[in-house]
């Protein structure tokens, strides 16, 4: 029979090797997500920091990159970064948040809070349809020359909906979904009218106070914000300062800055009743009929038999000027990740997806070269013909050309004045999809910049036989034909 002591040292024995083979495990886990991001960062398609966390406690943290190019700037936790549309999360809890206090009706016409709005459109729409997207309404950075003629003006609420957010209607109220920037401006609006404060102070008062989110805020150009991350494009030929964009723009749809470790304390808030009673946050994750999309958040039923259990995953991203971020919650294990990037164009959802497998132990993907940087370094090896030979290597290997990327890497090539090889990219997707008027137009417009007016008025005319209603292509073959 064991003595007590030696059944002391058996148990101590026991706990330590457990504690050591779970401290084993987690840092195993920690450097396969770091491995897995890096990649994205060694291929230049990631910049900025991720955070992974589980009930309010992170399990994985790291920098990647730069804040500021120009000096040498790393990024650290503390960077605040703009993080576009997960401001529409905020703005929902804030619309909420006026109907838990009896100010905000969310099925009630938005004529009620904005008696100034078009009276037609405003009788039609809820509250509730602004904020999950199937209101009708129009997205104003869609708008005809939004960049150059908008873009970069300051513009009060009230003027602003009168310029851009007050077009006629797409389809009837609460039929459709279409992902409406100008919605969740409107619900900014609405939000000052039952409040009377400005949405800002909204902001800071009932959410980024109260939680201790001092490195969050409403972003502003003229302030000065310590630690706030610079934004860049991220080109083939490399990065260059974003387009300026006037913050009174984005507004309630996408104005915020926040950090990682900022974000997850508004993660651990959405499981407390601190900001929201039950009753309203079960609405907030309700989707419509129409989309997996509720209250300021996409929803989504993991599959069981892949994760073994049942796991909702509660997720938005944001995309503005310069910046893309992310953040995915899984309810039921109050997961956490979060990316915030300052280079633009981050491919988030793979790599959201790709964090989340391995924290599961389930395969994942890792990076790959994008196909417009493998034909880019085609392009400077070999030339047009290089360009072409690869182009037709990577179609031979079933690799995704997909009309949209071969038609932007063609825009980016024009805008690098190599317009040889854009001729020859629009080219080749126009063969690929023949069918297309985009493909047809795009390449009209390459021969009409390359001074080739019979090319380019046989391109276009292709284009308005596919598509009878291009304006563009009615544009260019009038102006072809008065030559």
């Amino acid at each position: 029979m064991l003595s007590k002591q030696l059944v002391l040292l058996y148990s101590f024995l026991i706990v330590s090797l457990a504690l050591f083979s779970g401290a084993a495990n987690a840092n195993n886990q920690q450097q396969k997500m770091d491995s897995f991001i890096q990649k994205y960062h060694d291929l230049k398609q990631f910049n900025g920091n991720i955070l992974v966390a589980k009930q309010g406690k992170v399990i994985f943290e790291k920098s990647y990159g730069y804040a500021n190019f120009e000096w040498d700037i790393k990024h650290t936790p503390n960077t605040k970064f703009r993080i576009g549309s997960i401001t529409k999360q905020f703005t929902a809890m804030l619309t909420l948040q006026l109907v838990q206090d009896g100010k905000i009706e969310l099925d009630k016409p938005i004529a009620t809070y904005l008696p100034d709005y078009r009276p037609d459109t405003a009788q039609q729409i809820t509250v509730r349809q602004l904020l999950n997207h199937t209101s009708g309404l129009t997205n104003y950075t869609q708008a005809n020359n939004f960049r150059q003629n908008y873009s970069r003006n300051p513009y009060s609420v009230d003027e602003f909906i009168k310029l851009l957010c007050s077009d006629d209607l797409l389809f009837e109220p609460g039929s459709k979904f279409r992902y409406s920037n100008s919605g969740y401006f409107l619900l900014g609006a609405i939000i000052e009218k039952a409040s009377g404060k400005t949405y800002q102070q909204l902001l800071q008062t009932n959410i980024l106070t109260p939680l201790g989110m001092s490195d969050s805020g409403y972003d502003s150009s003229s302030n000065i914000i310590k630690y706030r991350a610079s934004g860049y494009n991220n080109n083939l030929d490399g990065y260059t300062n974003t387009a300026y964009l006037d913050m009174s723009i984005p507004y309630a749809a996408g104005s915020m800055y926040s950090t990682a470790r900022d974000l997850v304390k508004w993660d651990q808030a959405l499981y407390t009743n601190k900001l929201l009673n039950n009753e309203l946050k079960s609405q907030m994750y309700t989707t419509s009929t129409q989309r997996n999309y509720a209250l300021g958040w996409e929803v989504n039923q993991l599959k069981t038999q892949k994760y073994g259990k049942p796991l909702t995953q509660i997720q938005h991203g944001g995309g503005i000027n310069g910046f893309n971020a992310f953040i995915s919650r899984i309810a039921e294990e109050q997961l956490l990740v979060v990316i915030l990037n300052n280079t633009g164009g981050a491919p988030l959802t793979p790599m959201a997806e790709g964090l989340l497998n391995i924290y599961y132990d389930k395969p994942y993907k890792i990076a790959t070269e994008n196909v417009d940087s493998q034909l880019y370094n085609a392009l400077l090896a070999g030339g047009v013909a290089g360009l072409k030979s690869k182009y037709s290597e990577l179609k031979e290997q079933n690799n995704p050309l997909r009309e949209r990327t071969i038609n932007y890497f063609g825009y980016e090539l024009m805008t690098m004045k190599k317009l040889d090889a854009a001729i020859a990219i629009f080219e080749l997707n126009a063969a690929q999809y023949p069918d297309s008027a985009n493909t047809h137009d795009s390449l009209g417009e390459a021969y009409l910049t390359a001074n080739k007016p019979t090319l380019a008025l046989r391109s276009y005319q292709t284009a308005l036989a596919l598509n009878p209603e291009s304006e563009s292509a009615k544009k260019a073959i009038k102006q072809l034909l008065l030559k």
